[in-house]
């Protein structure tokens, strides 16, 4: 990255690389080598802003993060979170770009106010995506225009909003493609983003959902004329319905048909951003079988797939330690989120979190307490993270360690008098 130079973070227990990740989301570039590979994200998501057009719909999100993951990540690196996520903080060539598309928004057609939206949303800048989209919105003329901006601004509302907006952005998808004039891959990528977030936390009116819902299985009839990336989208969405009442053999059915549709798409276009639907289907298998089938081997076998795809990839090894977290495996579940916890951001305080907790469950207090100490420097202001620290020196009548947690929780101005508290919550 031409800026400023990345730190590496130094923790008592354990160093945190930088990585292309971190470099992506605070500069829109990487630097890569033999010994520093890009992960899937990083590539398609610079290849992607790369191959920024202004005239024509079709900028790719391969995946979107929360507010909190940019946040982390300017943490690490030592910046302002603030001046990233409003542009004011223009560290690289691609984000001066980037600004300047936004400050001459006025200028720009809707279709170019949609894409750089979405390169905007691409690295979690959603304040100034926003603005674009409601202008955007308010300047449509057609409903393939209206479409792409309502789909953005589910994906704002989404991620920065847990999902406040999402009926009315919703209503607005299902009017523009009732009228028939928006692609059936657009409509159907609606689709499978109403059926994963109906299920996920109720974002849009159970009548929605439904219609959302037969809308496309009806589309996915016709398959061999649809894009296979966005039948593999569906297909993933769908095999949750079966899945949250049991119904195995329905969800793997789904999901060998979502298998199928990533391989052609592969086969198709064997891009960053297109590997992307073998890695979600990676992703999704785990999940079935450490909830659904509880099957170790198989849920083992998909978070190895999963690594093996994307190495460079912190959360694969965070998908992994999940799996044996859950079958009452706490030391190699430990390892795993350490392993995560080294390659980097994104998630680098949760994969801390679980490592910890993980470690107490397996006896391994010592090592528990010094990554809450490690947490503590990470986020000097989590009240949970401190006290369940407070709670971990107790117990081992570490004295340092816990006037360490007492003076930090009363710098705060929390009561202290009984010991520790509750362990923090999940991200």
């Amino acid at each position: 990255m031409s800026g400023a130079p990345l730190r590496k973070i130094a923790f008592e227990t354990i160093t945190v690389q930088t990585n292309t990740f971190q470099e992506t989301m605070l500069g829109l570039e990487y630097t890569d080598g033999p010994d520093r590979p890009a992960d899937l994200f990083s590539r398609a998501c610079i290849e992607q802003y790369a191959e920024l057009r202004l005239d024509r719909f079709g900028y790719l999100l391969a995946q979107v993060f929360e507010p909190n993951v940019l946040r982390e990540a300017t943490l690490l690196a030592g910046l302002s979170y603030d001046s990233l996520a409003d542009l004011s903080h223009q560290p690289t060539a691609p984000v001066q770009r980037l600004a300047g598309l936004v400050r001459d928004a006025v200028d720009l057609p809707v279709t170019a106010l949609v894409n750089t939206a979405a390169a905007l949303i691409s690295v979690s800048r959603f304040d100034p995506a926003e603005r674009l989209l409601a202008d955007a919105y308010a300047r449509a003329a057609t409903p393939r225009e209206r479409f792409e901006a309502a789909m953005l601004g589910f994906v704002v509302t989404n991620r920065r909003d847990d999902g406040a907006d999402s009926p009315r952005q919703f209503q607005r998808m299902r009017e523009t493609a009732e009228t028939g004039e928006v692609p059936e891959d657009r409509v159907l990528d609606a689709c499978s983003q109403a059926v994963v977030w109906y299920l996920k936390r109720k974002e849009l009116p159970e009548v929605e959902y439904e219609w959302f819902r037969d809308t496309g299985v009806r589309l996915a009839e016709a398959r061999g004329r649809l894009d296979p990336g966005a039948i593999s989208s569906w297909y993933r969405a769908l095999a949750m319905v079966p899945a949250a009442v049991g119904e195995a053999e329905t969800t793997r059915r789904y999901m060998e048909y979502a298998w199928e549709a990533a391989e052609d798409t592969m086969a198709r276009r064997p891009r960053a951003y297109e590997t992307h639907f073998l890695k979600t289907y990676y992703e999704s298998s785990l999940k079935e079988h450490m909830y659904l089938t509880r099957d170790l081997a198989r849920a083992e076998e998909a978070g190895r797939a999963l690594i093996a795809l994307d190495p460079a990839w912190a959360p694969s090894y965070g998908e992994l330690a999940e799996v044996y977290a859950a079958f009452d495996r706490p030391e190699q579940a430990a390892e795993l989120y350490e392993q995560a916890v080294k390659a980097g951001p994104p998630y680098v305080g949760y994969h801390m979190l679980r490592a910890a907790r993980c470690h107490q469950k397996a006896g391994a207090t010592d090592r528990a307490l010094a990554l809450h100490r490690d947490l503590a420097r990470l986020a000097p202001d989590d009240e949970q993270v401190l006290r369940a620290g407070l709670d971990l020196a107790d117990g081992l009548g570490d004295d340092t360690s816990r006037y360490h947690f007492q003076a930090a929780l009363e710098r705060l101005g929390h009561e202290v008098a009984n010991g520790g508290g509750p362990q923090a919550g999940d991200r």
